[in-house]
């Protein structure tokens, strides 16, 4: 699913020149009217109170922009709340685009719809406009933190005032007691939902604040960080297997792989066929060869994106659908899958690799991907506009890194070993170099992803209570650093009474976001298997729900 132009950067009005603590936002502005008007007529959209830092009010507050669907909600009902995570709220509450996590669209509106729940979607600090800055530097990025982000849901959830809400009876706290709320001010269960790295933040909530949300819906949330994640790339080599019943796809880009790596890991470097390699790809201005090694591998990139595998096996189809091979003056023999592959990536990627940030106006097709100057606008901007920024961030600071790279050379792989963790942790210094004595995290080993998975618990054990843990099987490439992995000590979490873990057949990374309706809006073709593991979760949710109304009855 190639990404068209601009879809990365639709709230480009929120642009700010420099880094400065943002005033107030406006929320009848033009943009904050954007998202309104995006949520729909049963929606309202509010400014949230946040403080910068919440270990410390005197850092000043933030205001964090948030829509409500009180369709179903009754007085003292549940709430289902989700963020988008690293992306503006637009693209996740915007029905026009065929879904919205504020209807039954999705599998978080579903769950507000069966529980009689008002649905909430919250936007991510320093996504969007919800920003306590302008600019994005190492200083101004400090409070950009998991812990940070964890605590901004937390606090929404225990003090929002929603309008409709006026005896703020669905206030989220299991501990509350009679002592600290009248019985006005009563809590209710409220649900998490989370997908890919809104539901790792989810697990972090989980295991740092455990007696806020009542249960959790985590799908495919990447608990385990490492700085060699070869396992992302595998996971689509062995997902293109399946999907083909046949191996000769995975096996032409493994010779793809070996005649690229025959000349960029050579000892001895020959400049004037690496040139024509790249050439031959398609470059048209100069490239680095690590960079070059990233841009051919691009592609695979699609497949964690709904129904973006079919990007990735239209091109397995051109792959092994010649076996003719190629002399080339500079080259020598070309075998077929080279061609194809190379013909392929001239055709349907190079033009496209680089587009969604074309408000920059660059004619390289492949300028986004240097990674090696410093005043390219990649690096440069620094603004709200540029959302790859502020997740990098958590790549560099946490680390999330979990880099994606080449296998081992002992395994088989369908990129360049080029890519490799230093290829990635070399880009953290590009983006954020020192401001003073503000730098970040892993920049001077203070922070590791041994530190990381220790503060977020990793793949520990965990004494969850309500969590719904699903992954897809075969096709998430995110899967080895899930609580389903196979390579996780003592192998994938098991169900007990209040933990339900899913292994999706057939299913790709977050596959079960969207419900059926969502999925026919799509127009993608639907998986019976995602569609068994929703209801499961849905008659699961309903209990845990029902008993936490139950309990809170009681004790009032």
């Amino acid at each position: 699913m190639k990404v068209p132009a601009g879809a990365v950067l639709p709230l480009a009005p929120w642009l700010a020149p420099k880094a400065a603590l943002r005033g107030e936002p406006d929320i009848t502005s033009a943009s904050a009217q954007s998202v309104i008007n995006a949520a729909g007529p049963s929606a309202t959209c509010e400014w949230f109170t946040q403080p910068i830092d919440h270990n410390n009010a005197s850092f000043g507050s933030w205001q964090q922009i948030y829509c409500v669907n009180p369709q179903h909600w009754t007085t003292g009902a549940p709430v289902v709340l989700m963020t988008p995570g690293e992306e503006p709220i637009t693209g996740s509450i915007n029905s026009g685009r065929g879904y919205s996590y504020l209807s039954n669209t999705t599998l978080a509106g579903k769950y507000a719809e069966v529980l009689g729940a008002a649905s909430v979607v919250v936007e991510h600090r320093y996504f969007g406009g919800s920003s306590p800055y302008d600019g994005f530097t190492s200083k101004t990025l400090q409070y950009l933190t998991m812990e940070q982000a964890a605590a901004d849901m937390v606090n929404f959830a225990k003090n929002v005032k929603f309008p409709f809400d006026k005896n703020q009876t669905s206030v989220a706290s299991r501990t509350a007691s009679i002592s600290q709320y009248s019985r006005r001010h009563r809590s209710s269960p409220w649900v998490y939902w989370g997908s890919s790295y809104s539901a790792t933040l989810g697990s972090w909530i989980e295991h740092l604040h455990p007696d806020v949300f009542h249960a959790y819906h985590l799908s495919s949330a990447t608990v385990q960080a490492n700085t060699n994640n070869w396992y992302y790339y595998d996971t689509i080599r062995k997902g293109i297997n399946a999907f083909r019943n046949d191996t000769s796809c995975s096996l032409a880009l493994e010779e793809v792989v070996a005649f690229v790596d025959d000349l960029l890991l050579a000892s001895t470097l020959n400049e004037t066929k690496i040139d024509a390699l790249k050439q031959y790809f398609g470059a048209t201005f100069p490239i680095a060869d690590d960079d070059f090694a990233y841009a051919i591998a691009t592609p695979f990139r699609y497949w964690q994106e709904t129904g973006g595998y079919r990007d990735v096996l239209e091109m397995c189809d051109a792959v092994v659908g010649s076996e003719v091979t190629e002399e080339h003056e500079i080259l020598g023999t070309i075998p077929s899958s080279v061609g194809n592959y190379a013909a392929y990536f001239r055709m349907n990627f190079l033009d496209s690799t680089c587009t969604y940030f074309d408000v920059w106006g660059q004619k390289d097709p492949l300028w986004c991907l240097n990674t090696h100057d410093l005043l390219n606008p990649f690096f440069e901007a620094r603004t709200l506009g540029n959302p790859w920024r502020t997740w990098y961030w958590f790549l560099c600071n946490e680390p999330l890194a979990s880099w994606a790279t080449g296998a081992p050379a002992d395994s088989p792989s369908i990129v360049s070993r080029k890519i490799d963790a230093d290829y990635w942790q070399r880009q953290c210094e590009m983006h954020f170099p020192a401001v003073g004595n503000d730098k970040y995290g892993s920049s001077d080993g203070r922070r590791t992803v041994e530190t990381l998975n220790e503060r977020s618990g990793g793949w520990g054990v965990r004494e969850s209570k309500r969590v719904i843990w699903t992954s897809g099987w075969v096709f998430d490439p995110w899967r080895a650093t899930s609580m389903t992995s196979e390579v996780r000590p003592g192998g994938p979490l098991e169900s007990s009474e209040d933990v339900a873990v899913f292994v999706i057949k057939n299913a790709e990374h977050a596959d079960d976001s969207f419900t059926e309706r969502g999925m026919a809006n799509l127009n993608l073709k639907i998986n019976p298997e995602v569609v068994k593991v929703q209801e499961q979760s849905i008659e699961i949710m309903k209990k845990w729900v029902s008993q936490g109304l139950v309990s809170k009855r009681h004790r009032w």
